[in-house]
């Protein structure tokens, strides 16, 4: 079977990666080989890096407004920028929920939507999108899975990356100084840093600074279709 071999020859020879030591390896396979099909149908134009820098920046506004037509936004504004992104959704036994990965000359980022709120999405956005500019084009990287060779330290960076385009650690002290928030400072310091509230809020939660229970009229659903 096609897995099989992408399993067994494909990420090793490619990307210098084994997927024997993970929990699901053929599934995990088999949704890195569906991505790739996928790409394969999207025309992009010649990768960029400062065309795709550029793309972060309009992209950050379509983040902060996130239409309802935000997936097809994303997608066509990185294929002008020469990269292809694809909502894959994550299969059963491959818990993972996103990838980024060099396909010849044109960066791929591959995305599940597994949390399926608006500030996870971005923030996973940011993180794969740190990965095709700080990181080289022999690497694979796999978001929420342990494998052979996971280098820790490109994915802190790849973190670092997101956060500094989804609510950046300055923006962030500010917020917390005015602690605690009404629904309009939460707006207000939305509509300032260009980010969105559902954004502010899961970092809040991520910090533990608020219970995860509070805040939830603030998230926007992720719907590809």
């Amino acid at each position: 079977a096609w897995e099989d071999y992408y399993f067994k020859q494909q990420l090793k020879v490619a990307f210098r990666i084994s997927l024997a030591n993970t929990n699901e390896p053929f599934a995990i396979s088999a949704w890195l080989r569906k991505g790739e099909l996928q790409a394969a149908k999207l025309q992009a134009k010649d990768y960029l890096e400062k065309k795709f820098k550029q793309a972060l920046t309009e992209l950050k506004t379509v983040m902060a407004k996130h239409p309802e037509n935000f997936y097809s936004q994303l997608q066509s504004i990185c294929l002008e920028a020469g990269v292809k992104v694809v909502h894959t959704p994550a299969l059963p036994k491959a818990p993972i929920c996103g990838s980024t990965r060099w396909l010849n000359d044109t960066p791929l980022i591959q995305l599940t939507g597994r949390y399926k709120r608006n500030d996870s999405f971005w923030f996973i956005f940011f993180h794969e999108a740190g990965h095709i500019l700080l990181h080289g084009k022999k690497d694979i990287f796999l978001e929420k899975v342990d494998y052979s060779d996971k280098d820790k330290l490109k994915e802190k960076q790849a973190d670092e990356f997101a956060v500094k385009w989804t609510l950046s650690v300055e923006e962030e002290a500010t917020i917390l100084e005015a602690m605690p928030l009404t629904e309009q400072d939460i707006r207000k310091f939305a509509k300032l840093f260009n980010t969105h509230p559902a954004i502010i809020i899961g970092r809040l939660q991520h910090k533990k600074l608020i219970p995860y229970s509070l805040g939830r009229e603030y998230i926007e659903p992720v719907i590809f279709e």
